[in-house]
């Protein structure tokens, strides 16, 4: 048997769960249980390893009386006995704690049962053997797990996409990580130090919940304008809210352009671009960036430097490298290839050039998709996709570590194509900081790409612009 369904209830319902000593730095857990409540908080867990056993029982009991007078699920670390003997509503179990089922035959099953995983298969065991919830983690390295590698918020994402019981991220989790769990899915944390530590542990706690349950991927656009709507920032921002995520931007340079053809280009200054990228990252926070037009070699550094404490904390990179307009006119100054490949390149999650820019990359005139994205892969390390919209297949290849792949798609008998490239590799990285694995948000790019110019507008004297937005919106958020 399981839970009753009032406790089941609160536990589905559970959004934010606090695991404390019987002390926080603010005072007494017993004593604050009554503010976190008031704050959002759903379930209190006592981790004490402290206190002689009958102070021990003391606090538990206190806690757990606590917790009942304010309607939310106290928790006890460990021990089923303590659990019974408090009158907690269950005990949490790590891996090398008992059985399931040895905790339901002394707590009876009445109670709630927890136990930690570090997702994937772990997570999936716990389902089978009965725990009414699980926490995943460590999601970051945390002093609490000395020695324990981290699982990364791609064990997040896959939890979100495939968990049968409910569950908690756990692991390095403050406010601002609270946002970016909630962007690949996740709707639970498990908070320790964020929360314990503070001297308002309860304003600490409300703030976690409300961003955990405002989040969205955070995508950052560094691009040019587009003057006509169809390509750059414009086709970037359009796509990233397309699908799923809240767009910000770093303005790289106006554009005064037509169909036809860029009439005029007026550069931002390097240092301005990487003022724009650094507030919006300390500000807003990201959950995942792409690149498009960067204009010269001092500005691709800028933008790497800029860009290195985001992927180093685990922000997927989409490289677009646009070295030329539609039209045929230059974007890039000479040397930006070189700049590029040093820079930029090794910082990227993957690439997405057409056949004309992967020929640049490499160095290799050859027309030869397959060999191109191999050799770029290979000497970069990051997964390149070489779009299809220019080489004489539609198909896009993408290459990774596992090898070379086809990513269908058709090519429409249609002229409104300007801003293809950027609604691609844009809706790349939405899909990549919702947490979907890279082949699938692949094949939606492809997807979107491919709807953008079936809903492009036919206007202009020369290549009209896409329009992702004149699309049926795919049901993309993973959450």
């Amino acid at each position: 048997m399981t839970a009753p369904p009032d406790r089941r209830r609160r536990l589905a319902e559970a959004r934010v769960y606090v695991v404390s000593a019987a002390r926080m730095a603010s005072g007494r857990l017993a004593e604050v249980i009554p503010r976190l409540a008031e704050a959002g908080v759903d379930a209190v867990q006592l981790r004490e390893r402290s206190l002689a056993p009958d102070d021990l029982l003391a606090e538990a009991r206190a806690c757990a009386a606590a917790a009942a007078s304010c309607e939310i699920l106290f928790i006890v670390n460990d021990s089923p006995a303590l659990a019974r003997a408090a009158g907690a509503d269950g005990v949490h179990l790590g891996q090398g704690d008992g059985a399931i089922g040895e905790a339901r035959a002394i707590l009876g099953s009445h109670a709630l049962v927890g136990r930690s995983s570090r997702g994937g298969a772990a997570l999936a065991e716990a389902a089978v053997e009965g725990a009414d919830y699980a926490s995943v983690g460590p999601v970051w390295e945390t002093p609490t797990k000395p020695g324990r590698e981290p699982v990364g918020l791609a064990a997040v994402a896959a939890a979100a996409r495939a968990a049968r019981l409910p569950w908690f991220a756990i692991g390095g989790i403050d406010a601002r990580r609270a946002q970016r769990v909630g962007a690949v899915g996740g709707s639970r944390v498990a908070a320790v130090r964020a929360v314990c530590d503070a001297q308002d542990p309860a304003a600490a706690a409300a703030d976690l919940r409300r961003r955990l349950l405002g989040a969205a991927p955070r995508v950052l656009t560094v691009a040019g304008s587009d003057s006509g709507g169809g390509a750059g920032m414009q086709a970037d921002i359009k796509a990233i809210s397309h699908a799923g995520g809240f767009p910000v931007c770093a303005v790289t340079a106006l554009t005064a352009q037509t169909t036809t053809g860029v009439e005029g280009t007026f550069a931002a200054p390097p240092a301005f671009v990487a003022q724009q990228i650094e507030l919006v990252a300390e500000d807003i926070g990201l959950d995942g960036a792409k690149t498009g037009m960067l204009g010269s070699p001092e500005l691709v550094e800028a933008v790497a430097d800029a860009l290195r404490p985001q992927v180093d904390d685990g922000v997927p990179l989409v490289v677009d490298p646009v070295l030329r307009a539609e039209s045929g006119g230059r974007l890039m100054d000479p040397g930006g290839e070189l700049a590029l490949s040093r820079a930029l390149l090794p910082l990227a999650t993957v690439i997405t050039p057409n056949l004309f820019e992967a020929q640049a990359l490499a160095g290799d005139e050859r027309d030869d998709a397959q060999w191109l994205a191999r050799a770029l892969q290979e000497r970069h390390g990051c997964v390149v996709i070489v779009t299809g919209g220019h080489g004489a297949r539609s198909d896009d290849l993408l290459a990774d570590a596992e090898g070379v792949v086809a990513i269908p798609g058709v090519r429409l008998p249609r002229s409104t194509t300007h801003g293809a490239g950027c609604t691609h590799s844009s809706t790349l990285a939405a899909a990549l900081a919702a947490g979907e694995p890279l082949r699938e948000a692949a094949a939606r790019a492809k997807r979107a790409a491919t709807e953008a110019v079936r809903g492009g507008r036919p206007f202009g004297a020369g290549a009209g612009p896409v329009d992702v937005t004149n699309t049926e919106p795919e049901q993309n958020r993973l959450n």
